[in-house]
């Protein structure tokens, strides 16, 4: 047990930094946003829910392709590496190729779903409008950093990331509260700032990949070569991931279109307390994000004792995780709100309560995401798909839209009564676990055998 835990911490410890970072950086943007008034709070966060919607599709467009990897690589299988990365870049480009489309047509249509005033419009527009162009660069990057995590080198991006973060800081400051002889831009500022970010952090990854020269980075497109049965079994594995991404984010933006229905305080408080709720979960992502990789190289070694064992072990350390971090949640939560100069009285009330709230929702989401990562890490990627996303638009979505139409429900009540139905879907991820058969060995590409595993 205690090899497993020092192995995942080896590997999480720099993702969950590198998450961490991320973070730290859109709660520096909420703050800095949040020293203004309400409804440039309200407008960024409607168009950080739409950019949130596109980063997550891109990460569905690989996440199949990283469990193909880490297993590849637990085989020591080179020539597939350098393929599946291959794939990784190509399907990444394409779906934000297909984002930037979408916003570019759709992008006012959207943001008028959640914000009625055109002020609130003017700015959620004005933030899109700079950050579409920074999803390619972001989906270059997504693919290195991945790519080098799964290799057990998750200390670049970690690193690359931190510098990111301080020069979106500066440039945050310098253009939303216009210094160093820059006029004042307010929200669109921080757009600016999040571009430069994204294109310094794809800069310093591609330099890294090309001083370093990984094996699987060596001229990966011009020896590109298209399996027949290789592709089939990524597109298989791959298709239902990208769906569950998708599918979820797109829960999550509809909850907050219930939510904002309920009361329109909604898009003042959310940003305080999703914010500061990411900025703790990050640990728990990157337990999950260790747990997938650590998980899916066992597998890859045909060690399918092993991999329950180390089932139950993250599990663990996930629950004794959780307990900590909800605790200093719950007593940080009247501080937290009295950062933001720029909100009202009420809408730091409400947050504030929802934040001790979300230090008990802590635990059971955190149990969610570990199991999560197990089902994706253990190659049952249709599976995840009815795990995570199918049980939003079942469950979910159908409670929020008869709480916000058919009762008078208030936004703290809806807000409390929607996520604590998850726990429903923590009791359906033990009885997947402790089936044993949540696992399956995709590294046999050779054959039409794969092995499942009882």
């Amino acid at each position: 047990m205690l090899k497993f835990f020092k192995k995942l911490l080896l590997i999480s410890f720099p993702i969950i930094l590198q998450q961490l970072f991320l973070n730290f950086a859109s709660l520096l943007d909420t703050l800095m946003v949040g020293q203004l008034d309400e409804i440039s709070i309200s407008g960024v966060y409607v168009a950080t829910q739409i950019v949130f919607v596109a980063n997550l599709m891109i990460f569905g467009s690989i996440e199949g392709l990283s469990v193909f990897f880490s297993q590849f690589f637990g085989k020591k299988d080179d020539k597939h590496l350098k393929n599946t990365f291959a794939y990784k870049f190509v399907y990444s480009i394409i779906v934000a190729i297909f984002e930037i489309i979408i916003i570019s047509i759709f992008g006012k249509n959207l943001v008028s779903l959640f914000v009625k005033t055109n002020q609130e419009i003017q700015v959620a527009l004005n933030y899109l409008n700079i950050v579409v162009f920074s999803i390619i660069p972001f989906a270059i990057s997504v693919t290195i950093a991945s790519t080098l995590r799964e290799i057990h080198h998750p200390v670049s991006p970690m690193v690359i990331t931190a510098i990111g973060i301080v020069m979106n800081f500066f440039f945050n400051y310098v253009f939303i509260f216009g210094k160093l002889g820059f006029p004042s831009l307010g929200a669109s500022g921080a757009a600016i700032g999040t571009l430069i970010n994204r294109l310094v952090e794809m800069i310093l990854l591609v330099i890294v990949v090309i001083v370093k020269k990984y094996p699987f980075s060596q001229k990966f497109i011009s020896s590109f070569k298209i399996e027949k049965e290789l592709s089939k079994r990524i597109l298989l594995k791959s298709i239902p991931l990208f769906l569950n991404e998708t599918l979820w984010s797109l829960t999550q933006i509809i909850l907050v279109f219930f939510f904002t229905k309920c009361d329109s305080i909604a898009t003042s408080v959310l940003p305080i307390v999703q914010t500061i709720f990411n900025l703790l979960f990050v640990v728990l992502l990157g337990l999950g994000n260790g747990i997938s990789i650590v998980v899916g190289n066992t597998i890859g070694e045909s060690k399918y004792e092993g991999a329950q064992k180390q089932a139950y072990y993250s599990l663990l350390l996930t629950v004794v995780s959780c307990l900590i971090l909800g605790v200093f949640l719950a007593s940080c939560a009247s501080l937290i709100t009295n950062l933001y100069k720029g909100v009202g009285e009420e809408a730091k009330n409400i947050a504030s309560k929802l934040i001790r709230f979300s230090s008990i929702y802590l635990l059971i989401n955190g149990v969610n995401t570990s199991l999560f990562f197990l089902l994706r890490g253990g190659g049952k990627t249709g599976v995840v798909f009815f795990f995570d996303s199918f049980y939003g638009w079942v469950i979910s979505i159908p409670l929020s839209f008869i709480l916000s139409s058919y009762t008078n429900i208030s936004f703290i009540n809806m807000y409390i009564i929607i996520y604590l139905s998850d726990a429903l879907k923590m009791i359906v991820g033990f009885i997947l676990l402790l089936s044993k058969k949540w696992y399956k060995n995709l590294t046999s590409v050779n054959n039409n055998q794969e092995v499942n595993n009882i």
